[in-house]
């Protein structure tokens, strides 16, 4: 006759209650600390070139645009602004909107997709929503209703991630647009390597790994699928899945870093276009 199963003793009752002697909140106040810190750097750097209440005292409307490094001869875009939108009467903008700045057009984008991500799911959930507060650790919320009302737009992550694959080729050609100098005096062109053209290099090949390790992608290339190979050759789909697998196995480390590393590359063209740091260049320019 076998043993009865033994039940686990009730978890304890009210919040962050638990029988846990580890550090068990590290983890998710780290997160609360990293995310909150990138989510209002982001904000801020997205506003500033606005031309509405405090945020007209920088940026465009102070006579100084943050958006680019454009003294040393090069195009230097911070990746929050590109594809570059002037909302001006020279763009398709319609005059009401002028006063909004370029990276409102833009930014919805990869904030959708990261915002959507699977990963950031679980890591926004737990440090900000407390669903859950962690393993064994008892949470404010009586019940997980599931992603319904608002979080529906979870749902549309298969189609941020289309977004996000065109962003790739428009980073890249940003990172081209940098070894590109031109003297305003003699209008000569030559090629050049900066600190910047190599922050934004780095910032396209963090957002690839990140990109192509999204759940979402490894299912598009890969998802429902018998045949993997032609003979006894694997298919180019095959071949996509396997590349695509070994990004999603550091799914969270691409995600994690690429956030800090495009925040980076703006704050690094920020600071740049501010006075407070000098781009330098390393090989060639004008």
């Amino acid at each position: 006759m076998s043993e009865g199963i033994k039940l686990p003793l009730p978890m304890k009752k009210g919040f962050g209650a638990t029988d846990r002697v580890d550090d068990w909140w590290k983890g998710p106040t780290a997160m609360a600390a990293y995310l909150g810190i990138m989510i209002i750097y982001g904000t801020w750097r997205g506003f500033m070139e606005a031309d509405f209440w405090i945020f007209e005292e920088f940026g465009r409307s102070a006579g100084n645009q943050t958006m680019a490094i454009e003294s040393e001869g090069s195009h230097v875009l911070s990746p929050l602004f590109s594809p570059l939108i002037y909302p001006n009467e020279n763009s398709w903008v319609p005059q009401r909107l002028w006063w909004m700045s370029p990276a409102m057009f833009i930014l919805i984008f990869p904030a959708g997709f990261r915002g959507t991500c699977y990963y950031y799911r679980k890591a926004y959930y737990r440090a900000f929503m407390q669903q859950p507060t962690g393993c064994a650790v008892s949470k404010p919320w009586n019940e997980y209703s599931g992603e319904t009302g608002l979080l529906l737009v979870q749902n549309l992550h298969r189609y941020f991630l289309y977004a996000a694959l065109a962003y790739l080729p428009i980073l890249s050609y940003d990172v081209w647009m940098s070894v590109n100098f031109h003297d305003p005096v003699s209008h000569a062109h030559s090629y050049g390597v900066s600190v910047g053209s190599l922050v934004l290099a780095v910032n396209v090949i963090a957002l690839a790994g990140y990109t192509f390790g999204c759940h979402a992608f490894r299912h598009l290339v890969g998802g429902g699928a018998d045949l993997w190979t032609r003979g006894s050759r694997p298919i180019l789909r095959y071949r996509m899945w396997r590349v695509s697998t070994w990004f999603n196995e550091y799914h969270k480390e691409w995600a994690l870093y690429s956030l800090f590393i495009v925040m980076f590359a703006d704050l690094y063209i920020y600071a740049c276009t501010m006075g407070w740091w000098t781009e330098i260049i390393l090989w060639g320019g004008v």
